[in-house]
Parts: structure tokens; sequence; C-alpha cells
């Protein structure tokens, strides 16, 4: 298992958990993973910060395998995507 490239959605802040919150995409052997994550943080807090957090809580989740906390989807085909 090799994290190849990492994505995140948009990245919200949720004032009732005091937490920033993002969908992270985890691409990996040809299969993109999906996981729901938040970092609780101040509002002001820099980004670099939270998407470090984000980051972490993603790739422990991935390496740990979290399977009832994730979706999988395949990667598209190079050429899929040339000819759209």
């Amino acid at each position: 298992m090799q994290i190849e490239k990492l994505e995140f959605d948009a990245i919200r802040y949720n004032p009732e958990l005091e937490a920033f919150e993002a969908a992270v995409r985890i691409h990996d052997s040809g299969h993109i993973f999906r996981y729901p994550v938040h970092l609780k943080a101040p509002l002001n807090a820099e980004y670099a910060l939270i998407a470090r957090g984000l980051t972490q809580k993603a790739s422990l989740r991935h390496t740990q395998k979290a399977h009832d906390l994730r979706s999988a989807l395949p990667e598209p085909a190079q050429g899929a995507a040339a000819a759209a």
C-alpha cells in the first residue's frame, strides 16, 4: 500500500463541533478511497495546521484499513479523461 496522491474536497468549519471537516481522497493502487475526517481547531487556525491534521487523520485511517469509514471508487482510466 502506497499513497500516490492525496486530495481534499472543500474544507468547512463546523461551529457545533468547533472543528474543520473535509472528505480526503487517497489514490492508492488504481483506486480512490474517500475518508471523512475532522480536526478540532479554532476558526482562526492556520491553513497549514488544518491541512496537515486532516491529512494525518485520513492517512492513519487508510493505513489501518478503516473499511467502515471509507468509500472506494476505481480510478478513471487516463485515456478516458483525455477523450472527455
